[in-house]
């Protein structure tokens, strides 16, 4: 099932049931043109993560026990947890991530949401 949403600039596509893929149109109109050469290509991934209705990262920080502990959860999740919890625990170089997978969600032990959405950006989510 192929379905794609533009909005802007930015095209999602859903290209096999079970890979997703985003990139910047102007990305897609380049490997186009230019197949052959060794520009920018399309990047799939196991998984994908929505953006919320406001287009922002589903990045949250979740504050327990008084205040002493802190914790980032990713929401909105579809596809892969694991293939997703094993990229970013590459990218910050972290192994304290848990996986819900009732809720698909993500939580990572700490203050992490910056580092977590400027991964997130740098991999066209």
């Amino acid at each position: 099932m192929f379905c794609a949403i533009s909005s802007r600039n930015l095209q999602l596509a859903r290209v096999v049931p079970g890979t997703f893929a985003r990139a910047y149109e102007s990305t897609l109109a380049a490997a186009d043109t230019a197949a052959s050469s060794s520009g920018p290509q399309l990047v799939t991934y196991p998984y994908f993560i929505h953006r919320t209705r406001f287009q922002s990262l589903p990045v949250y920080t979740d504050v327990k026990n008084g205040k002493t502990r802190k914790l980032t959860i990713v929401r909105r999740i579809e596809g892969d947890l694991e293939a997703l919890r094993s990229d970013m625990s590459k990218a910050l170089s972290d192994s304290s991530i848990q996986i819900k997978k009732a809720s698909q969600q993500l939580v990572i032990k700490g203050e992490r949401s910056d580092e977590v959405r400027a991964w997130l950006t740098r991999s066209g989510f």
